[in-house]
């Protein structure tokens, strides 16, 4: 009907008819895609209104000091995962989550099916983390500046290994992309495509995770390549937050799941105030290992209801949908500067916080996913975040994974 309408009136351009005959292909070969696209399409701009009345009512309040509202109070982001966050006061987003982070990981390689070979699509190598190797939270990262734009170079270094040793790997896309080693690595129960970055990397995060266990040895760091796909669960996903002219699933990249995970300093004082209560140490928000920390909120665990928030203001604004809670594991138990293992906070954690299908599923910070014009997009310290929407809390569906 649309086309036709053009055709008759004479005026149309280019775009407009290629548009118009995709829509009508889709329609016709793919009905529920076409569905989707429309309620996706339809979900962000009820978001959008909602964010223009909502900034609007804000600006006309009376009641709540501008300095009292829910604040960005922190950034952080993983370059490689499982190992030291860096602290940073501004990010934007991009298909994978923040910049930067988790965009490497570590593997290791899988043993040789009895059959003799690994079937196409088939993961070879597995991801490690501090799961498996607590010296892992040692290892601190530091983005190197230098002048040569054509490297992006991260320092790998830890106390364990002396001052003096280190190893770089270069960052920079165009390096990646020429990385000549390639993987298929599972992730969870998924498998990703990532390129070895080299020798040098593995062998100095070899040199610390063997003091874990010698047979760490075989580790490799890797990138994943912009060409990579890991979407996130269907099962979790609003419409709103489907990308693209198909509405498509965001993408997962290296994380344990979602690309994004949110906390509040109030539940981290309420945990600290049941620690200090068991004459136990207050413990550090890097625990959790969130992305984005929001303070000045109303009470502790307040998030679990969040549905939608809006960070920033105006048409620039970043919206985020909290899809469920985080489960936690005995990373969370790993001192993340010594790399020591204890029994809490999750010991504390199951006496509140266990609301999943088994007493052992406890939650801690909100898992995320951006709204689908969220990309490209930026947040800093300091943006006000309002909470658009709220509604019940939701828990993992099936068993909580462990490895």
């Amino acid at each position: 009907h649309y086309l036709s309408m053009m055709i008759a009136d004479n005026n149309f351009s280019t775009v407009a008819v290629c548009t118009a005959i995709v829509i009508v292909l889709l329609n016709i070969f793919h009905p529920k895609r076409i569905h989707l696209l429309i309620k996706s399409h339809r979900a962000r701009m009820e978001l959008r209104k909602l964010c223009a009345q909502k900034q609007i009512d804000e600006d006309s309040s009376t009641t709540q000091d501008d300095d009292d509202r829910p604040r960005v109070s922190g950034i952080f982001i993983h370059p490689i995962k499982s190992m030291r966050p860096v602290s940073i006061t501004e990010t934007k987003f991009d298909k994978h989550g923040l910049l930067s982070d988790r965009r490497l990981m570590l593997v290791r390689p899988l043993p040789t099916p009895l059959h003799g070979s690994f079937a196409k699509g088939e993961a070879t190598h597995r991801f490690f983390t501090q799961r498996q190797a607590p010296s892992l939270a040692t290892i601190e990262l530091t983005p190197v500046l230098s002048q040569d734009r054509t490297r992006i170079l991260l320092k790998v270094s830890s106390k364990l290994s002396g001052s003096n040793d280190h190893a770089y790997i270069d960052t920079h896309p165009n390096t990646i992309k020429k990385y000549p080693v390639r993987y298929p690595a599972g992730v969870w129960s998924d498998v990703v495509e990532v390129a070895d970055v080299g020798d040098d990397a593995a062998e100095y995060v070899a040199s610390i995770v063997c003091k874990d266990d010698p047979s760490f040895k075989d580790v490799r760091v890797v990138s994943i390549l912009e060409s990579s796909m890991r979407k996130v669960s269907d099962k979790y996903c609003p419409d709103a937050a489907r990308v693209g002219f198909f509405s498509d699933l965001p993408q997962g990249g290296l994380t344990d799941g979602f690309p994004i995970l949110v906390a509040t300093e109030a539940s981290l004082e309420l945990l600290n105030q049941k620690l200090k209560k068991k004459g136990k140490d207050s413990i550090p928000m890097s625990r959790f290992r969130p992305n984005i920390v929001i303070g000045k909120t109303n009470k502790a665990f307040d998030e679990d209801n969040w549905k939608a928030i809006k960070i920033g203001r105006g048409k620039d604004a970043v919206i985020l949908h909290l899809v469920k809670g985080c489960p936690r594991c005995k990373q969370s138990c790993t001192n993340q500067l010594t790399g020591e293992r204890g029994e809490e906070p999750v010991a504390t954690l199951s006496e509140f916080r266990a609301l999943g299908r088994s007493a052992e599923d406890v939650y801690f910070a909100q898992n995320a996913v951006l709204n689908g014009d969220s990309y490209n997009k930026g947040i800093q310290v300091g943006d006000p975040v309002t909470i658009l929407t709220r509604g019940e809390a939701v828990w993992d569906m099936e068993d909580v994974q462990a490895e």
